[in-house]
């Protein structure tokens, strides 16, 4: 439905986008930009074969900080050898209804921004998203990309995998968490969603988490956003 122009195709877009209004804003520039509809291993846009592009809604983000699906995504495009980028699309109203503290969003945008390296730009709506490819791509152009720097650390005496590495990372986030209490937390609960849904009872049944650290943890995951 959608040709890019001919020559060069500077910007790749993953088939999964069709249905967002992106590709179709995306269209009515083709005279700026020349695109083709591809499957991304990483990302939902490709940029110059440099920038990969991870569009989320803002209520997409915050159920995917819920099941650490962002955390998994960032860490993909961290570890593909090409710069990354999140876009953030959307306005107020599609977080008033949602319970998660902002301390948690917070925590999330520092984890992703600092400690992973992947910036995080917002948009207002798929005209915009479109139009910030377009800008984006014309920097590109103009000028070189920085050597991405992707900080990705943890506990070298502890042998974990990349998913438990994964979650440990966002686990970490929380007040007074750091590698051990963030693994005994893990080994307690099993998953990012058992944690962020338990009691503060149960928060101190944890070794090393007493009632004062619980009640912070807990005000941090449930204190509206």
């Amino acid at each position: 439905m959608y040709q890019p122009n001919k020559g060069k195709v500077n910007l790749k877009i993953d088939f999964r986008e069709l249905r967002s209004g992106v590709v179709e804003e995306i269209g009515k520039r083709a005279d700026k930009i020349s695109f083709e509809l591809v499957t991304l291993p990483v990302g939902d846009y490709l940029i110059e074969d440099k920038l990969i592009i991870e569009r989320k809604t803002l209520s997409d983000f915050l159920v995917s900080i819920k099941n650490g699906r962002i955390f998994q995504q960032a860490y993909r495009m961290a570890q593909s050898g090409k710069n990354g980028l999140i876009i953030l699309e959307g306005d107020k109203s599609m977080v008033d209804s949602s319970s998660m503290s902002r301390k948690a969003v917070q925590g999330a945008l520092i984890h992703l921004e600092v400690f992973v390296g992947i910036p995080v730009i917002r948009s207002l709506n798929v005209q915009e998203t479109a139009a910030l490819m377009v800008d984006i791509l014309h920097q590109c152009q103009q000028q070189q990309l920085p050597r991405q720097k992707h900080i990705i650390s943890g506990n070298p005496g502890i042998q974990i995998n990349k998913m438990q590495r994964q979650k440990l990372f966002l686990i970490q986030n929380l007040p007074g968490i750091g590698t051990n209490k963030g693994m005994m937390l893990l080994k307690t609960f099993g998953t990012i969603e058992k944690i962020m849904n338990t009691s503060q009872v149960d928060l101190t049944k944890v070794k090393g988490i007493g009632k004062k650290l619980a009640e912070r943890i807990y005000a941090v995951l449930h204190d509206p956003f």
